[in-house]
Order: structure tokens, then C-alpha cells, then sequence
């Protein structure tokens, strides 16, 4: 079944109105989630993050965790702390030894975190799901659940509608550097922790994640994706298949001569919107002035711009970093 959240051949915001192709391009291209993705859009910038919230600090540790090659490791803690995300901070002078700490900006991407958590455990594979949570507040073991602000109604893809903001500029393109693909779980040592490795295949660079974006707003065929996002056509057969052969979208042929196919979502790829949607709001927060957004989102359900807020699946108590515990309440 094909998502609700689509128009067919041409895309409209929330009042009807149809978009334009070189509009669509530009709302996916220079959205607040491409624009996070021009910052912790590969693999082991995720990783990184992934691995500071759940404690660790120093260079060898993330070394360990993640299975970044050193260089690697060195220039993407770089790039966090220029775009602070993360902050250096001395925990011995001679010679000066430094950990890696998060930055108010960096702790606003926890709910990115825990909603690629939630994914995981309902779709990762294998050994490698994400420990189990636990709400310190009420000491249960709990799932989050990310929701409307306004309404209390869990966020569902279905339920959202768009419209393009003042930024209506050319979309960036997409630097060199998420271009490539990293190494899956493949290539990676015994003692690096694989959590969250089944969403980073599937999300592995950037293009990927563009592709996905142009099937949340309703672009199936193979032609509209291309112009959409500018992607080499190499490069989109790739893409498209790695997402079919995860079970993000299904390829369903609607044309016999010559043969045509559309990409619809599934419920895995449906289920990824949230993750993303988590990300909008960190780069709508961060990383843009209201006044140049380019995208705003409708709640369908109460009719007001989406806010969220996060809440534990036993108690309805508000979830934040500092009361969220990996494992259970009582580990050591």
C-alpha cells in the first residue's frame, strides 16, 4: 500500500497548491535535514554522537566503539567541534589530554538518537539491537514515544502535511565527501559495537538519505527522483536498490512497454520518517533562521505547525538525556 503522505505525479503543499519541479528540488535540497546531513550525515559522525551519549569521552574509546580509522576518527571530531556540536574539554596537563563532551547543540540532537534507537529495535537485525531503556522517573523499561506537543497524537507520516517557506534559493549540492558510501559491518572489528549499524546501512551517506527524502515527499519514479536531488544515474540505480534490497521500498512496475517501476514506501521506510522528522526540528532549531526556513510542517491532526516532545511508553513522563538510563536502572 502506498503512502498517504504523497500526491501522485506532483506534489502540493497543505492548501493544494501543485510545486513545481525545480521547487520540489530546491525544498529537499536545501531543507533543514539536508542541512544536518552536511554535518552528521555520514556514518561515523553518527557514531561519535551515538557513543558520547552513551558515555563515552575519550579519543581511544570512540576509536574502539566506533572502528573509525584514526585519521578518520580525528577529522570528523574535528568537524564536530567546529560546528559545535561537541566541545574539547582538558582532563589532564601534562601532557594535555582532552575529552569530548556535547555542546547544548550536540545534547538537542538526543532525540534524533533515541528515535534511530526505536527504529533499530523494531527493524535491526540480528544481535545488534540497541540496549533497552530505562525512564529513571518511573524505573520502567520503556520505548519512546514522539509526539505532537499540541496534541498528544504520536507522529505518524500520514498525518503531515507541508508548505515551502521564504527560502525558495537553488539547492546545495551535496559535498564530495557524502557522495561515497562507508564500510558496512563487514569490515569492522570484533570489539566495535554494531547498535544502530542496521539504520547506517541503510542510511549510510547522504545521496542515500536524499533518495529516501524524495520518496517522504511522494516522488516513485525513477525520472522525478533524478531531477529532484541532481543524482548521477549510476549512483540512483545503486541507491534505489540497496533501499529495496533493505525493505525500505518496494519496486512495483506500473508500465509493460517499455517496462517502468515506482518505489513505494514500506512500513520499515515508513517508520524512518520519524527519525528524520526529529532531525528537521534539531536543524529548524539550530542550524536555520526562522525567516529563511524553506519548509514548515502541518500537523493534520490538530492543525497547527508541528511541534514535538518525547514521553516514556509506561508513564507519559516527559524523556530527556538526563533521565534515561542504557540498560537497566539498577546496572552497574
Amino acid at each position: 500500500m502506498s503512502p498517504q503522505f504523497k500526491a501522485n505525479a506532483t506534489p502540493t503543499e497543505e492548501d493544494g497548491k501543485s510545486l513545481s519541479a525545480e521547487l520540489i528540488s530546491n525544498l529537499i535540497l536545501n531543507s533543514p535535514v539536508a542541512q544536518a546531513l552536511a554535518l552528521i550525515g555520514d556514518r561515523w559522525a553518527f557514531l561519535i554522537i551515538r557513543d558520547i551519549y552513551q558515555g563515552a569521552r575519550q579519543f581511544e574509546e570512540l576509536r574502539r566503539l566506533s572502528g573509525a580509522a584514526r585519521g578518520t576518527l580525528t577529522s570528523r571530531l574535528k568537524r564536530l567541534v567546529e560546528n559545535g556540536i561537541l566541545y574539547r574539554n582538558p582532563y589532564r596537563d601534562a601532557p594535555v589530554r582532552y575529552e569530548y563532551r556535547l555542546t547544548d547543540k550536540g545534547l538537542g540532537l538526543y532525540p534524533v538518537v533515541l528515535n534511530v534507537w526505536e527504529w533499530e529495535t523494531k527493524w535491526g537485525e540480528g544481535e545488534h539491537i540497541p540496549l533497552q531503556l530505562t525512564h529513571s522517573t518511573c524505573g520502567k523499561s520503556m520505548h519512546p514515544i514522539y509526539r505532537c506537543r499540541h496534541c498528544h497524537a504520536k507522529a505518524r507520516i500520514e498525518e503531515f502535511r507541508f508548505r515551502a517557506g521564504q527560502d525558495r534559493s537553488p539547492g546545495k549540492k551535496v559535498p564530495p565527501r557524502f557522495q561515497r558510501r562507508s564500510k558496512s559491518r563487514s569490515s569492522v572489528g570484533a570489539d566495535v559495537d554494531q547498535r544502530f549499524f542496521h539504520y547506517l546501512d541503510v542510511i549510510g551517506d547522504r545521496w542515500t538519505s536524499l533518495v529516501l527524502a524524495a520518496a517522504f515527499f511522494g516522488l516513485q519514479r525513477y525520472d522525478q527522483i533524478l531531477e529532484a536531488i541532481g543524482i548521477a544515474t549510476n549512483i540512483l540505480s545503486d541507491r534505489l536498490k540497496l533501499l529495496v534490497d533493505a525493505g525500505v521500498l518496494v519496486k512495483l512496475q506500473y508500465q509493460d512497454k517499455p517496462a517502468r517501476y515506482e518505489y513505494h514506501l514500506t512500513d520499515k521506510g515508513r517508520d524512518l520518517y520519524v527519525p528524520t522528522l526529529a532531525m528537521h526540528e534539531w536543524g529548524n532549531r539550530w542550524l536555520i533562521r526562522d525567516k529563511e526556513r524553506s519548509m514548515v510542517l502541518h500537523h493534520q491532526l490538530c492543525g497547527k505547525n508541528f511541534e514535538s516532545e518525547i514521553v516514556c511508553s509506561e508513564c507519559d513522563g516527559l524523556v530527556a538525556s538526563s533521565n534515561v538510563v542504557y540498560g537497566s536502572a539498577d546496572a552497574d
